[in-house]
């Protein structure tokens, strides 16, 4: 089915399909929401079309991962490549960049398909119980939505204390009057009450609902939400409630599975591709590997931070690159039930929730006995000796490197240097093996850490109007 390219903010009065490819946009042509939502039934289809556009390429499929692994050191664009995410490594956006309004505009339309559920929900006949998960379900999936806009378009929340401008909030299904960007303090607002109200609204879900949000879901993003805005006490209290409710991490030796299976016993929220839901080339695989594009190779600054005798990670994940043995190639997702490079991304896991709650001990003062406990879990698990003997700052820089082990090709590191205000350094800067470029540093407050809003969204939008990022 064709993809119809949007305008973010434009596209709130939307219909849905199931299909994560078709955003119908003109209601002559389709059923309008009242009716196409207006049984219990409706909602569920709906829901079902909100998940798959999570899916789509130019989001959790693949574009989010890589942009917040080639934002930062860990891996880099060879010479021989396919001229995808170029600007992305190079730092050098224009305001119309075609890659950075593609997520924009996936992450507005699965908003638009969370929007339309919570505003029609309650006027459908159905029981309580069941209106109640679907709209606990849509109130998680625009509260991630949400963060994920205001972790890429705006500064963290500390380089204003919130005060700076954010995104735009919208929370109802048909807009009239197109709004500016609100305040990076009253996005986090916004986040935290859909993800307060959702672990309300979902207390019948537990630990075994791992493909559709639930409280526990809900509790471990508001752990990351909590860290990363610095309300250290309750990104602790949320994590606490996720690792008390039976989740196990994977055995280092399982890993390698362990990515290949969808719902494992340490996924709190995955995002699942079906054997049928294979996007072929654009799996996110195969951008790291051949007989795929194979254009993003593993860096020397990663491969320089493990352990490469005892770490499992290392040995099961790092290798080198087939078609050039000088060279790194991420293993992490090489396949899923058959289909080369297809992967169902893990967007909340066990693992992290335990160093959300480890780097929160840290920073919150006094609980740095805690927080070394925690760090030991992980690295116990993965074959690495327990450490002992640290606090303070060095405590935490070694939370933070185990964390870039841990979370290696998972999206998170770009977003973990500058929330920590943490220059990124790239050692390996123009080796001859990679595209040149000229930013082999940024510091967390250069203009460039954060991407631009979209050309086309500020002229259609006259709210916007002086309100672009600083440097575009």
């Amino acid at each position: 089915m064709k993809k119809i390219l949007i305008i973010g903010l434009t596209a709130f009065t939307v219909i849905f399909s199931a299909c994560t490819k078709q955003l119908d946009l003109n209601p002559k042509d389709a059923l309008g929401t009242d009716v196409a939502l207006g049984t219990i039934k409706g909602i569920n289809t709906a829901i079902l079309g909100m998940y798959a556009s999570m899916r789509d390429v130019d989001y959790y499929g693949r574009s989010l991962y890589i942009y917040g692994d080639l934002s930062a050191s860990d891996v880099y664009i060879s010479k021989a490549n396919s001229n995808r995410y170029l600007s992305t490594f190079q730092k050098n956006y224009a305001a119309n960049d075609a890659g950075i309004t593609s997520i924009w505009t996936a992450m507005y339309s699965t908003i638009a398909r969370a929007n339309n559920i919570i505003n029609k929900v309650d006027k459908v006949e159905a029981s309580q119980a069941e209106k109640d998960l679907a709209k606990g379900q849509a109130q998680f999936v625009r509260a991630l939505g949400y963060f994920d806009l205001v972790r890429v378009f705006a500064k963290p929340y500390n380089q204003g204390n919130g005060s700076q401008l954010g995104v735009p909030v919208v929370l109802v299904s048909d807009v009239s009057n197109y709004p500016g960007r609100n305040t990076v303090a009253e996005v986090y607002t916004q986040i935290i009450n859909d993800l307060v109200s959702a672990k309300t609204l979902l207390a019948a879900t537990s630990a075994s609902d791992k493909v559709t949000a639930s409280k526990y879901a809900a509790s471990a993003l508001l752990s990351r939400v909590y860290l990363y805005k610095g309300d250290n006490a309750n990104a602790i209290a949320e994590a606490n409630t996720v690792t008390g409710a039976g989740y196990v991490i994977t055995p280092a030796g399982s890993l390698t599975t362990y990515y290949a299976t969808p719902g494992a016993p340490e996924d709190i929220f995955t995002i699942k591709f079906l054997p049928t839901e294979s996007q072929g080339s654009d799996n996110i695989g195969n951008i790291y590997l051949k007989p795929g594009y194979g254009d993003i190779r593993v860096s020397p600054d990663l491969v320089a931070v493990f352990d490469k005798t005892n770490d499992n990670r290392y040995k099961l994940f790092i290798s080198p690159f087939s078609n050039s043995p000088a060279e790194f190639q991420n293993n992490k997702y090489k396949q899923q039930d058959g289909a080369q490079g297809m992967y169902s991304p893990k967007v909340l896991r066990l693992s992290e929730v335990i160093l959300n709650r480890a780097e929160a001990e840290n920073k919150i003062g006094g609980q740095d006995t805690q927080a070394l406990a925690d760090l030991n879990i992980i690295k116990t698990n993965r074959g690495l000796a327990p450490v002992s003997g640290l606090s303070g700052a060095a405590l935490l820089q070694e939370i933070l490197l185990e964390r870039r082990r841990e979370l290696m090709f998972e999206g998170q590191v770009f977003f973990d240097l500058m929330r920590n205000g943490i220059t990124m350094q790239r050692n390996f800067c123009n080796d001859p093996l990679e595209i040149t470029v000229t930013r082999c540093s940024l510091t967390a407050t250069d203009p460039k850490t954060i991407a631009p809003i979209p050309q086309a969204e500020i002229s259609a939008n006259i709210n916007l109007a002086g309100q672009q990022n600083a440097g575009y």
